[in-house]
């Protein structure tokens, strides 16, 4: 068969996750383009005084930034930082604010040497009345070699709202604006209502087949989130449910890329859930 229009016939498909540490990709030969998805980490969810009746919420979603440059315009070597997830807050207050993912030319974070980076701030954590913010979408043009090809960032998604007065948790539903979410908020602790459930996430689509689900009951965790890789989306975790006296339940955590669920109210601290780490995906068009 003629390729009278050069078509590209070849993909190969390389997934990065979070080790802490500077990882390297060696451009395979033959590549003509590079496709990459950069995904940075969610926020960690919190946790509220044990007399406030309000529900803590959950952290905010990673930003995302998608971009596709001619292959003989890289390195042979390209180095990649994956974003830590924040950590849920297992005391009164908020959670970890998580890490942004970086590619460039040097194991650097400089702007000089950056290919791209997913946000310019990371996912934020849940506060103990207020949401975890999203992550503010990257400016592509700042990193100077992001030049070399063309970028599209997507700003990162908030957290639930904070319920009040010892009601459930508030809930978010899936793929409404991002294919990644943030976390939904725990429940408030009412002392005359034995339990109130955690915030959920909702279904919205055939691809997520059902919701996560918040602490239904007393002391109940709140489920973690998850997703799928193809078509790449996820969701936060739930809320934890509250309880009149005890241990209030714990919030799910992220998936990739997504916010910590908040823990539930009680009389006894618990935890609340972890955001879920980023990840790189390079494709190879040869």
């Amino acid at each position: 068969m003629i390729d009278v229009f050069n078509i590209p016939s070849q993909q190969q498909t390389f997934t990065f996750y979070a080790t802490g540490n500077w990882q390297t990709w060696n451009k395979p030969r033959n590549a003509k383009m590079i496709e990459i998805f950069c995904l940075g980490g969610g926020g960690g969810g919190g946790q509220n005084n044990l007399s406030n009746p309000t529900g803590a919420c959950g952290g905010g979603s990673g930003g995302i930034v998608r971009g596709m440059i001619p292959a003989f315009l890289l390195p042979d070597t390209i180095y990649i930082l994956i974003g830590k997830g924040g950590i849920g807050t297992s005391v009164v207050g908020t959670g970890a604010t998580a890490d942004i993912s970086y590619i460039g030319l040097q194991p650097s974070i400089s702007e000089q040497t950056l290919i791209c980076k997913s946000s310019t701030t990371g996912g934020g954590g849940g506060f103990t009345n207020s949401p975890g913010a999203g992550a503010t979408a990257s400016n592509v043009v700042v990193s100077a070699f992001g030049n070399l090809g063309l970028f599209t960032a997507v700003a990162g998604v908030a957290a639930a709202s904070a319920s009040v007065n010892g009601t459930p948790g508030n809930s978010l539903t899936a793929l409404t604006s991002n294919i990644v979410t943030g976390g939904a908020s725990g429940a408030g602790r009412n002392p005359s209502i034995t339990g109130v459930s955690g915030g959920s996430i909702l279904q919205s689509s055939v691809i997520l087949t059902s919701r996560v689900n918040g602490g239904q009951l007393g002391s109940l965790d709140g489920d973690s989130g998850y997703g799928v890789l193809q078509p790449f989306c996820g969701t936060g975790g739930a809320g934890g449910a509250s309880v009149t006296t005890g241990i209030g339940g714990k919030g799910g955590n992220g998936w990739y890329g997504c916010g910590g669920g908040a823990a539930g109210g009680g009389t006894i601290l618990t935890k609340a859930g972890d955001g879920g780490d980023g990840l790189v995906i390079i494709t190879v068009i040869s």
